[in-house]
């Protein structure tokens, strides 16, 4: 009796051991293609009311996304809320309808863009079809153009950029409008 069951737990360890060992040697033996397929064919994962802040190099920067999806690496942000106050005391607001961030290419698109970049001296408001940024460069891109005003002048140009600090390159030239100050 005692020999059969010494038998039985024998064999009963070794069913174990070779089970084991299967799926050991399947895991090992994964179709990586197979994986990164499956990976890409995820469902997305949606945040709602995200608000956060940082500080980089000085300057606060505060977010807010109603609604963030990320799929594949791709993050897109319904209604974005960007607030940078800059180490000066200066401010910087940017509103956009649309945000696309690529985690890959670490690079953002923002489209219907409202904006204020706000000095000790003067308000000045930034309107854009689409803001584009990249990691690599760290400048703000207007592709499809940009205009800013307050309220003594109109400038409109088809292609600007801004660096980190506010300065603006108008690439292609602009055209500036002068309005009459009543007082």
């Amino acid at each position: 009796m005692k020999l059969r069951i010494r038998h039985l737990f024998l064999l009963s360890t070794l069913f174990v051991i070779g089970v084991m060992i299967k799926y050991i040697s399947s895991d090992i033996n994964l179709d990586l293609d197979l994986l990164r397929k499956s990976l890409e064919n995820m469902p997305a994962v949606v945040l709602e009311n995200l608000e956060f802040e940082r500080e980089i190099s000085g300057d606060m920067w505060w977010v807010r996304v109603p609604l963030a999806k990320r799929q594949n690496y791709i993050v897109e942000v319904h209604s974005v809320d960007v607030r940078r106050r800059l180490a000066d005391g200066n401010e910087w607001f940017f509103m956009g309808s649309r945000g696309l961030y690529s985690e890959t290419a670490e690079s953002a698109d923002l489209t219907g863009l409202l904006g204020t970049l706000e000095t000790g001296t003067r308000v000045l408001n930034l309107e854009s079809p689409l803001l584009s940024w990249s990691k690599s460069t760290d400048v703000f891109l207007f592709p499809r153009g940009l205009v800013i005003y307050d309220a003594e002048f109109l400038l409109e140009t088809k292609l600007a950029s801004l660096d980190i600090s506010g300065v603006v390159a108008l690439n292609e030239g602009a055209v500036i409008r002068w309005r009459k100050i009543t007082q």
